[in-house]
């Protein structure tokens, strides 16, 4: 490593999603991340099935860190650590787990924490002082984290925009049938589920729409199974680039989610010119999705989805106009070659916001101490 660099190091869950594309997004696009040596640590956790990323990080280094949640925390948290280093610089994470090995062995990197939704929000509560700054992608998120901590927080929560890779020209949409398009995981609280009862309310409407389900997840073998009779894309894309090739060719996308931050499904999709019909939840969803781009409907009002969609099919002036606008908004407020310079300016000043005080690391239970093996503990903890 080049020592007149600091480090920044960004540990991220090593899991297909959002979490993992908002972090290869920012890692990738940045021009200005050559100020730091960078290092990507994704932590695997044993026993989760769940799909991996499968994108490169350009970054100096990448490791795999494996864990279990069977360990003795001390051991555990000792090990993660040395993996952050022991150099003045950043840490990058949403984790409360790195968090706390930071805190507990008084590392001296400056610790972001990525508050993504309100899961995040409660876990910067229960840290506090333990992080330096909170960084939001939806103002929603960032003003929660200052509300439940002033004294703590002033001028240390941020909110910025995140964004996406853009396209240089609109892509063309073919007329005909609607092309509707699901994108996210395969999971009840994405509400995939919803779209095969959307399905038959515009059949009964004799609204005819192509569907196209974008994904992996634990339901992907029910959800094809439900759709047997009716013909339907599905699509497992790797990469970003795959997903835009898809997309480019839509028109509307469904999001009947239950929990969300800031939707990168969303960004891709006003990238590619598609308008996004979603549930009305706080977060980055009131940020971005206004009357001229997309609609918020009321909590899993399958009528008002509805209702949504035949508007646009029947009116396709307007529907070609909004996709305009997403395609430009976009352009505007989301591109990621720029964005992802607001956020390395903002790691860049690690030096201002390293605290010099913060409260104790909490202590550990009798199974966590740091003269139980590691051993014992992973096999007490397996039988009981």
């Amino acid at each position: 490593m080049s020592p007149e660099k600091p480090e920044i190091v960004f540990i991220i869950p090593d899991l297909l999603g959002g979490v993992s594309s908002f972090n290869f997004n920012i890692i990738n696009f940045s021009r200005i991340k050559r100020l730091f040596h960078s290092r990507v640590i994704l932590m695997k956790e044993e026993g989760d099935a769940r799909p991996c990323f499968t994108e490169d990080f350009e970054a100096d280094e990448q490791i795999i860190f494996n864990f279990s949640h069977y360990e003795n925390q001390y051991h555990l948290q000792k090990r993660l650590n040395e993996a952050l280093g022991n150099l003045p610089g950043a840490i990058v994470t949403d984790s409360g787990l790195v968090v706390e090995a930071a805190r507990r062995f008084d590392n001296p990197k400056t610790i972001f924490s990525l508050i993504h939704d309100f899961y995040y929000v409660d876990q910067q509560t229960r840290v506090g002082d333990w992080v330096d700054v909170a960084v939001a992608h939806a103002s929603f998120f960032s003003d929660c984290v200052f509300a439940a901590n002033p004294e703590a927080f002033a001028n240390r929560s941020f909110y910025i925009p995140y964004g996406v890779q853009q396209l240089k020209t609109f892509p063309e949409k073919e007329t005909g049938n609607l092309n509707l398009v699901f994108l996210g995981r395969l999971e009840e609280g994405k509400g995939v589920l919803k779209l095969f009862q959307l399905q038959q309310e515009l059949e009964k409407l004799g609204i005819k729409v192509n569907w196209t389900i974008i994904g992996k997840g634990s339901l992907k073998e029910f959800i094809v199974n439900q759709w047997t009779r009716y013909k339907v894309n599905f699509h497992e894309p790797g990469t970003t680039k795959e997903i835009y090739q898809i997309l480019s060719t839509q028109d509307i996308f469904i999001l009947p989610t239950a929990f969300e931050g800031t939707p990168v499904s969303i960004l891709e999709c006003l990238a590619n010119g598609v308008v996004t019909i979603t549930n009305d939840l706080p977060g980055g969803i009131r940020d971005i999705i206004k009357d001229d781009i997309g609609y918020r409907c009321k909590y899993n009002d399958i009528t008002e989805y509805v209702n949504r969609i035949q508007l646009l099919h029947n009116n396709r002036h307007l529907l070609k106009r909004m996709q305009v606008e997403c395609f430009d908004l976009a352009h505007k407020f989301y591109d990621i070659n720029i964005n992802a310079d607001k956020y390395f300016e903002l790691f860049s000043r690690f030096k201002e916001f390293k605290r010099a005080k913060k409260s104790k690391a909490k202590k550990l239970i009798k199974l966590d101490m740091p003269f139980i093996p590691n051993c014992f503990t992973r096999t007490i903890r397996r039988f009981k």
